[in-house]
């Protein structure tokens, strides 16, 4: 019955991100109203990154609670909204004009910050730091569910290496599907057996931080 659940979820999930991909791109391409077009362009992005919460948050429903389940989506969402904030601070104006006619890209804009919150991910996923990384988790699939899609019209900008070619519709699409399962997946990977008994040749991990819930989960207490 669980199994059927989820997968029915993830149906659901990814009709409902597909549906918003392309209903808030189209609209944006159709909207000449430049407050309008800003608007919708954002919420499109955040609406994408509440739904990519909701897909990477039930991967744990299990193991964490429903307030810190709720907090992960909530944050994924104001996450992948507030992005696009740093073009005000690019500009250092409120202006809209001004923020949407820079001459480079800001700085949050930069795809080098996902390669260094993965990094960040994947070390506390293989140390146990169940809440933090499942924080970065959710970090990871704003960031980078905000870029994708920033990435049909001007391609990743990784630092300090310069900008990749844009990318094609359909590949937007199935990397934003993905992203949440990818990065719960990566999760799945550093706690599996081979990857601890690798870290343990290196790092021991000291017992009395942990501990175990009735399903024999560990979890280190932070």
């Amino acid at each position: 019955m669980h199994c059927h659940l989820m997968v029915y979820m993830r149906i659901i999930i990814t009709t409902l991100i597909i549906i918003t991909c392309l209903l808030g791109d189209n609209f944006v391409e159709l909207t000449q109203h430049p407050l309008l077009k800003a608007l919708a362009d954002n919420a499109t992005h955040a609406v994408i990154g509440a739904l990519s919460g909701i897909a990477f948050a039930v991967q744990f429903y299990e193991k964490t609670t429903h307030f810190f389940g709720w907090f992960l989506i909530f944050a994924c969402f104001v996450c992948s909204s507030l992005i696009d904030l740093d073009h005000f601070i690019a500009a250092r104006s409120w202006n809209l004009e001004d923020a949407t006619n820079l001459s480079r890209r800001p700085f949050l804009h930069c795809s080098t910050i996902i390669v260094l919150l993965m990094l960040a991910y994947l070390c506390t996923s293989c140390l146990n730091y169940f809440k933090w990384s499942l924080s970065l988790g959710i970090l990871l699939c704003a960031f980078i569910t905000h870029h994708t899609r920033d990435a049909i019209r001007r391609g990743y900008w990784f630092y300090p290496w310069g900008h990749t070619d844009k990318l094609p519709h359909l590949a937007y699409i199935i990397i934003t599907v993905l992203t949440p399962y990818g990065v719960s997946s990566l999760y799945g990977i550093c706690r599996s057996t081979s990857v601890q008994q690798f870290l343990g040749q290196y790092v021991k991990l000291n017992e009395g931080s942990h501990h175990k819930d009735e399903r024999g989960y560990r979890y280190m207490q932070v």
